[in-house]
């Protein structure tokens, strides 16, 4: 239960560094978090309706409920189409995410 927890505490961590306008993948969060990317979409759907989900999307840009989430990318400026934001113009990788967070709350690579 420790583990699950210590898991959801720092998947949520990396989320609320995401600024607004911008995006994550749920593998790029995975990478920071040490687990794989289902591991981050298994967190935030138990764990984050609190967080800005709208920012965390697949690889592809697709986001699990789109219909939901274009108010929230709309209100941002992050461009999208047919459920899919422009990955190239707003997505974060692990590095971007990993320099908003900071040194002292990565876990040791």
């Amino acid at each position: 239960m420790s583990d699950s927890s210590d898991l959801a505490q720092r998947v949520l961590a990396i989320v609320a560094v995401i600024p607004p306008g911008n995006v994550s993948s749920y593998g790029e969060v995975a990478k920071l978090a040490g687990c794989g990317a289902r591991n981050v979409g298994t967190v935030m759907n138990k764990y984050g309706g609190n967080a800005a989900w709208w920012r965390v999307v697949r690889a592809n840009g697709a986001c699990h409920d789109p219909v939901r989430a274009e108010e929230y990318w709309d209100r941002e400026g992050i461009e999208h189409s047919h459920g899919r934001v422009a990955m190239h113009k707003h997505g974060m990788d692990a590095r971007d995410l990993n320099e908003l967070l900071g040194d002292d709350a990565m876990r040791d690579e």
